[in-house]
Order: structure tokens, then C-alpha cells, then sequence
């Protein structure tokens, strides 16, 4: 399939590599960063695009890429969108709720078909933890949690190179960028939060709003509670997914904040805990971890198929990251249910 980028950065080589590993090509890429912008089309052999040339080459692709920071999208949705091309959406969609819902109204106005980039959702180990718990050989659950912290922004009061993330106009913190993930992997394997308690600090003097860590408890629809504590700023790393419900339990574990390395069980019926290693690096092989998003995306363009993670997933995680912001701001537990229904 033919794709256009629209951001050039980093992640979006992995997204390009994903599209020529399987069997497409970069038709065109466009960048703020004119030297980044000149480096990549020279790796994927792509036209380097204008900002007035996107709405051309959109026409000719099977699908865009959107990776830009996410607060600075609008325009660039609104040029996809509008041209009825299905869009690939990096998470989080957007930074505030009302960007959110203008970009959900784009959707409904264009009957667009959008995939929300939660690439964690796709790797080979979750996607087997899910499938364990979707058996129902756990039970119900009871206790669901994920904890990484590891090596980031923030870490020693350091923003680490020149990136959109500690860009004081563009940053807008771990719970809002990065724990949307967590977001998508639990309610996938326990249904809706009902609500939230949730504390965040900073870590960059220079940037006191920019949260680098997050922590917070909450209460499943189904009367399960859940919790995630994430951080950027430590000197060590560590990844912990888990599911204990009222048959067994499942853990997912990881040696740095984005691996995945084990998963072990034991249900009520069984002697002994089992084990299964993956290989599973997010460090070592991102370019892999994308992959899978833009097969499964592929697949679903081409066959008709409903997408895992659509755009209202994209909108119920912003939606959770800012009740979660909210508690810690005022202090107190966020009942979500007039989030859930904005």
C-alpha cells in the first residue's frame, strides 16, 4: 500500500520500515524539521512535501500516518480526513478534550476510518496475556495493575535533547502521553474504569507542569479495582502487567519499562505455575512493536474488518488521562461518568 507521512521524527522511520516490510512504499513525507525532513526521504526514497503539497499527495496514498505532536494535528486531520484516506493516528490523539472532539466531528462528518497507534496493545506477548484472560480461565477479575518506570524525560532534572515532549508549547506529560497505554491494556482486560484517584509530580524545574510521574487507583464498573504507577525519572527499569481474578492469575513482566520478557500463571486447578518467554523488546526492535499495528491496520482496510484500537479508543484514554489530571489537581476522587459521556 502506498502511504504519506505526515511528521518525519523518529518513530516515523518505524512506521516507514513497517510499510516497506510489508510490501508498500512512502509516496511522500512532510516535516517541520527541513533536515529531518531531507534525511528521511533520502532512507525511504519519498518526495519531501511542502505543507501546501499534503493535500495533493493525501490523494494519492491508501492511507496517511499522522505523528506529529499531538498539539498540532488539527489542520493535518482535516487534510486526510476530508479526502475520505483512512488515517493512521498516533496516540494520544490530541491533548485537550476540545481538540478531541473536533477531530471526533472530522470523523463523523468524513466516515473516516482511523486506527489510534496504542502499539502495545499489538505485541505478541499481551496480545497472548489477553487471550489467557479472554478464555476465562482467571475468572473474574479482581485486581488488575501495571507498573513501568524506567529511564526518560525527567530523570537527574534532564529533558534529554532537543524533543517536542519538553517543548514548553508542545509538552503535556506522562499521564496524557504515555499512560494511555496502560489505559488501553487495562480496560482490555478488565472493562470501564467508574473511578479515579490519581496523584502526579514533576521532575524538570523548567518545566514544573510537565508531569514525569503518575500513580493512581481505581474502580472498575464490574467492582474491580485497578492501579497504575508509572515514572520517567528512574534510574532503573521495570515492567509489570497483571491480572489476578477469582479462577487465577496472569503476570506479565518485562526487564526495562517497555520490554516484555515472561509471562507467568497459575490457576486454581493447577499444580504449579507456568511460563511463557518472549522476546519482546521494544528497546532493541521498535520498528517490530509498529509493525503488527500497521498489519493488522492493512488487514482491516483491505478486508473489511473492524479495528481494535479506532478512534474512540483514542478519545476514552484522553478522556481518562484528563479525569486523572483533574483528581490530582483538586485533590480528590473523579467520578467518571460525565467524562464518559462528553
Amino acid at each position: 500500500m502506498k502511504v504519506l507521512m505526515i511528521g518525519a521524527g523518529d518513530i516515523a522511520r518505524s512506521h516507514a520500515r513497517a510499510v516497506v516490510k510489508l510490501g508498500g512504499s512512502i509516496v511522500g513525507a512532510y516535516d517541520v524539521n527541513a533536515e529531518g525532513l531531507r534525511s528521511f526521504a533520502k532512507e525511504f526514497d519519498c518526495d519531501q512535501l511542502s505543507y501546501e503539497q499534503i493535500p495533493e499527495y493525501v490523494e494519492r496514498a491508501d492511507y496517511a500516518v499522522i505523528s506529529t505532536p499531538p498539539t498540532k494535528r488539527l489542520d493535518y486531520c482535516e487534510m486526510v480526513l476530508s479526502r475520505h484516506v483512512p488515517l493512521y493516528l498516533e496516540k494520544p490523539i490530541a491533548t485537550t478534550m476540545e481538540d478531541a472532539l473536533k477531530i471526533v466531528d472530522m470523523a463523523k462528518k468524513y466516515d473516516a476510518k482511523i486506527i489510534v497507534g496504542f502499539a502495545h496493545r499489538y505485541r505478541p506477548a499481551f496480545v497472548k496475556m489477553h487471550e489467557l484472560v479472554a478464555s476465562g480461565m482467571f475468572g473474574e477479575p479482581v485486581n488488575v495493575f501495571s507498573y513501568r518506570v524506567g529511564f526518560g524525560y525527567g530523570k537527574n532534572n534532564a529533558v534529554y535533547g532537543n524533543s517536542w515532549r519538553t517543548d514548553p508549547k508542545l509538552a503535556c506529560g506522562m499521564t496524557i502521553e504515555s499512560v494511555s497505554h496502560e489505559f488501553n491494556l487495562l480496560t482490555s482486560l478488565a472493562g470501564e474504569f467508574d473511578t479515579i484517584a490519581c496523584n502526579v509530580k514533576g521532575t524538570i524545574d523548567a518545566i514544573p507542569q510537565y508531569d514525569t510521574n503518575s500513580t493512581m487507583v481505581m474502580r472498575c464498573k464490574n467492582g474491580a479495582v485497578a492501579s497504575i504507577m508509572t515514572s520517567w525519572s528512574s534510574g532503573a527499569g521495570a515492567n509489570l502487567k497483571g491480572y489476578i481474578g477469582t479462577k487465577g492469575s496472569i503476570l506479565l513482566r518485562g526487564r526495562n519499562m517497555f520490554e516484555f520478557d515472561e509471562i507467568t500463571y497459575k490457576t486454581v486447578d493447577m499444580d504449579h505455575e507456568e511460563s511463557i518467554t518472549f522476546n519482546d523488546s521494544y528497546d532493541l526492535n521498535k520498528d517490530e512493536v509498529i509493525f503488527h499495528v500497521h498489519e493488522h491496520f492493512q488487514d482491516c482496510l483491505k478486508n473489511n474488518k473492524p479495528i481494535l484500537t479506532g478512534l474512540d479508543e483514542g478519545l476514552k484514554v484522553l478522556k481518562l488521562s484528563t479525569a486523572a489530571l483533574e483528581s490530582s489537581r483538586e485533590g480528590k476522587t473523579v467520578v467518571l461518568g460525565d467524562y464518559y459521556t462528553m
